[in-house]
């Protein structure tokens, strides 16, 4: 019996699963009385994502070399054309659903990698070590520039934020560019921008989700008290 999908399927999916649960945990029942998004709603969106992260693989494989090229500009312009959808502009909750979307992306853009991979190389211990370490790669690097697009879009600012979320990708694309497609470093200088790679992706989701995502929560919430409607104080009647 092959494995090669079921194991490709634990590696992709995993750790955006994984990163979805223990982020948003602060933002939902039970941490707060109130959650600050729909948990259907979010694993909607996670599922619309895992769509079109096919979508986009399948794409990949079709046009290799233009995808090599433009890929990183793509992903982040079809997250963007979807988050700043009507229903998604300058609402509180919108980073939140951006999140579960750039998940659900990359769970599949991993898979799809992934599974090509073990293909290639078999299960040879090392190298399926360093498919864990780009698949947790992804799932930061995705869901950090899709959040914040989300907060870009929430704002009523989209450009400035999906500009930052493209060069950020465009950095992790080049640092990724020396290695193989099986992802073993072909020399020391590839190994370590491999590593540099992850040590920036990982210091920038904390960046997103430790430092910009709580302050725009902050930002949310004194606006929704500032445009909550006072209650009309009674004015006593005289006594006849």
């Amino acid at each position: 019996m092959d494995y090669t999908s079921y194991v490709a399927a634990a590696i992709g999916f995993a750790p955006p699963l994984a990163l979805l649960l223990l982020t948003l945990q602060r933002y939902t029942y039970p941490k707060v009385e109130r959650p600050y998004f729909s948990d259907p709603k979010l694993f909607g969106m996670f599922t619309v994502g895992i769509v079109i992260g096919a979508v986009l693989y399948a794409v990949s494989i079709f046009l290799s070399l233009e995808y090599a090229l433009v890929g990183f500009l793509l992903e982040e312009s079809v997250k963007l054309m979807i988050i700043n959808l009507p229903r998604f502009q300058r609402r509180a909750d919108t980073p939140f659903y951006a999140f579960g979307l750039s998940a659900g992306m990359a769970t599949a853009l991993a898979y799809g990698v992934v599974n090509r991979a073990l293909v290639q190389t078999g299960f040879d211990p090392l190298a399926i070590v360093v498919m864990i370490v780009y698949s947790i790669m992804v799932a930061l690097l995705q869901i950090s520039t899709g959040t914040t697009i989300g907060m870009g879009v929430a704002r009523g600012t989209p450009w400035p934020f999906f500009a930052q979320a493209v060069v950020v990708h465009l950095a992790f694309v080049l640092m990724l560019a020396p290695s193989s497609t099986a992802f073993i470093g072909s020399g020391l200088v590839a190994t370590l921008l491999f590593v540099t790679a992850l040590v920036f992706v990982s210091a920038y989701y904390y960046y997103v989700h430790h430092r910009m995502l709580p302050q725009y929560v902050k930002e949310a919430l004194a606006n929704l008290s500032a445009t909550k409607p006072k209650k009309a104080r009674k004015v006593p009647r005289s006594k006849d």
